[in-house]
């Protein structure tokens, strides 16, 4: 807030200093070296020159509702309660666009995806095992059948014969260890696969939480009853509505609870030695001219810190609370000016202008706008305005308002269809070679089973008519061929998994392609902007001021142009603070036209609920005020400039004022 500079130096001349000019006069800075910091809650003030402080009202059990962070930058503001809405704890009163939504979608599939790959990995690797297995048992079997070869005496078989049995035995014995290796690695395999796919799991179910987080907090609720009040942007010094664009992190307005209010000041690092807690202060409020509180300092932070927006030093926070009987009607974001009781000097006058009127710069607005921006694509950041309708002309519902571009929407939608098609191939193959294995399994099973029963009725041969060794050998094919079909049966059954894993995880893949596709294609179909309902063209500025025109460049959450309703219009006016005091609800007020050279009835239907900086560029404090026509007048157009002159019996106005840097 600007100071009056001529009100700092006359109250210099008393030896006064107010804490926001002295942070901004370089003259002044040494004090802060020089004076010590004196931080005891018990100490007594030093006795030296009195101080001002300048502070602010703020809401006591207020909620700030802070723009929810995002990835990109601004963002849109939706489901933004109306203002002066009641809204009780845990109703939403905020949310913003985010493509965190369609991102959960993709991550959820992918979740499924990885599971159907590793059921169909571990499915590979189960027959893999079984296959080893299967030739553990051959290998068990031939050392069996070799045991009994070997076991015949050498001097009852020729010599190269026993030495050929040997030899088979030891050949037997070594293809048992490497089967037997081959198996335990199998085996190995597949903990390990099991291990990597829940970590994998483990890693997309928490990155599917952090979003469903994310998600969470795109809303905010109100954690307490009460009454809602739209902040201001800093950027486009407008109120953000629903719709705004608004940047993450920024206040986009506030939860006020019970109404309790006290006052915040910012007291230099040099003045913090004549402050002490429990410190009688007077009050003066600019929006409440002549009126002066006797009040307490309730606290003071214990380090100072920088405030930017009060100046350039570092400054205590000082929490001054309000008596209890104070009966004034205060508002958050009045500036306050804050004497100690010692200290305390008549420096404020009231005075009464003759003139009987207050002229204020206003604008016309509509109560019900709708904001034009471009959609949110996921991955889709910037995107060039193709066209756009003329400013100022009338719209009718489902006209074209907009068109954007963005070049790597068709790029990625022809990608991503190409992928579909080669898939949803790969599919259909898929689903031929599964037909034929499982006829394959089916016809292994029978074979398996077929053996085993010849080998079984080769066992049941009289063990007198054959010879001990070649019976041996009977019942251990018997074994061998029954252990097999049994494990046949295990196999299919494992294999049958693998291929319904593997056209899962295919499936997987084509709804996931399918779902960017839908995205895009809703995407591509929205870069096209019409009017949901008719209206006013009105334009809006960049970071630079400049309104978009065709060919300008658009970030994605950035409102390019809003559609205004022509019948529902109203006069938005700002008054400064020191004369706010003056306008009351029902007050009668005329309104000057300069484009249309005419000046209208109308009168103050609103007051703001909050005061605030005017702009940027005019950190003057004000308060916001409404005004309607007694009767419309024909041919107004949203976003006119216009005066509106209000009668007053008295405007009083005060020689003192406070404000913030």
């Amino acid at each position: 807030m600007k100071h009056n500079l001529r009100k700092h130096l006359s109250l210099s001349k008393l030896g006064i200093c107010v804490l926001s000019a002295c942070a901004s006069i370089p003259a002044l800075a040494p004090a802060s070296s020089l004076a010590p910091v004196n931080t005891d809650k018990t100490a007594t003030p030093a006795k030296s020159r009195p101080v001002l402080l300048t502070g602010e009202v703020i809401a006591k059990d207020s909620q700030a509702i802070l723009v929810p962070p995002s990835n990109s930058s601004p963002v849109v503001l939706r489901n933004f309660v109306a203002e002066g809405s009641q809204v009780k704890k845990g109703d939403l009163v905020l949310r913003i666009e985010t493509p965190n939504a369609s991102n959960l979608e993709q991550l959820e599939i992918s979740m499924q995806q990885t599971r159907a790959k590793a059921d169909a990995e571990l499915a590979k690797l189960e027959v893999t095992a079984l296959d080893a297995e299967k030739n553990l048992l051959t290998a068990k079997a031939a050392l069996a059948k070799s045991l009994v070869d070997a076991a015949l005496p050498k001097t009852q078989i020729a010599a190269l014969e026993f030495d050929k049995y040997q030899a088979e035995k030891e050949r037997s014995e070594r293809d048992l260890q490497v089967k037997q290796l081959a198996f335990d690695d199998a085996y190995t395999s597949i903990n390990r696969k099991k291990s990597d796919a829940d970590l994998e799991l483990k890693k997309q179910e928490i990155n599917i939480n952090y979003l469903k987080t994310q998600l969470t907090r795109s809303e905010v609720r109100a954690s307490q009853d009460g009454y809602v009040v739209h902040g201001y942007s800093n950027w486009r010094s407008e109120r953000l509505e629903e719709g705004s664009s608004a940047f993450p992190g920024n206040t986009a307005g506030q939860v006020i609870g019970s109404g309790q209010m006290e006052v915040r000041a910012w007291a230099l690092e040099a003045d913090r030695i004549y402050l002490k807690e429990g410190q009688t202060v007077g009050l003066k409020f600019d929006a409440l001219p002549g009126t002066e509180v006797m009040a307490s300092i309730e606290s003071i932070s214990n380090a100072p810190e920088e405030h930017n927006v009060w100046g350039y030093g570092r400054y205590f926070r000082v929490d001054i609370k309000l008596p209890a009987q104070s009966n004034l009607k205060l508002i958050p974001g009045m500036s306050v000016l804050i004497e100690p009781a010692q200290a305390s000097k008549k420096i404020s006058e009231k005075s009464t202008s003759q003139n009987k009127e207050l002229t204020l710069e206003g604008e016309i607005q509509s109560r019900n706008i709708t904001s034009i921006g471009p959609p949110s694509i996921p991955y889709i950041w910037q995107y060039t305005l193709a066209q756009i309708a003329p400013e100022g002309s009338a719209v009718k519902t489902g006209d074209m308002l907009a068109m954007f571009q963005a070049a790597e929407v068709p790029n990625q939608l022809a990608s991503q269809k190409s992928q579909l098609n080669e898939k949803l191939r790969a599919l259909e193959k898929l689903k031929l070679e599964q037909t034929e294995a499982e006829k394959a399994a089916d016809l292994a099973v029978a074979e398996a089973q077929s053996n085993a029963e010849k080998a079984a009725r080769k066992a049941t041969m009289p063990k007198e008519l054959i010879r001990r060794v070649d019976y041996d050998k009977l019942v251990i094919e018997k074994s061998l061929n029954s252990d097999l079909a049994a494990m046949s049966l295990r196999l299919r059954t494992t294999q049958a998994r693998a291929r319904k894993a593997e056209k899962t995880g295919l499936e997987t893949e084509i709804a996931m392609l399918q779902g960017k596709i839908d995205v895009l294609n809703k995407g591509q179909k929205a870069l096209t902007v019409t009017a949901s309902k008719p209206g006013m063209m009105i334009y809006k500025s960049n970071f630079e001021g400049e309104k978009f025109a065709a060919g300008s460049q658009v970030w994605m959450g950035l409102s390019i142009a809003s559609v205004a309703d022509p019948d529902k219009l109203f006069v938005s006016a700002k008054v400064p603070e020191a004369q706010s005091t003056t306008i009351k609800v029902g007050q009668s007020a005329r309104i000057t036209i300069p484009g249309a050279n005419m000046t209208v009835p109308a009168r103050v239907t609103g007051l703001g609920n909050v005061f605030h900086s005017k702009s940027s560029s005019q950190p003057i404090i004000v308060r916001d005020i409404e005004l309607e026509f007694d009767q419309m007048p024909k041919g107004l157009k949203p976003g006119a400039a216009v005066q509106a002159i209000l009668a007053s019996s008295g405007i009083e106005t005060a020689t003192t004022g406070t404000a913030k840097k």
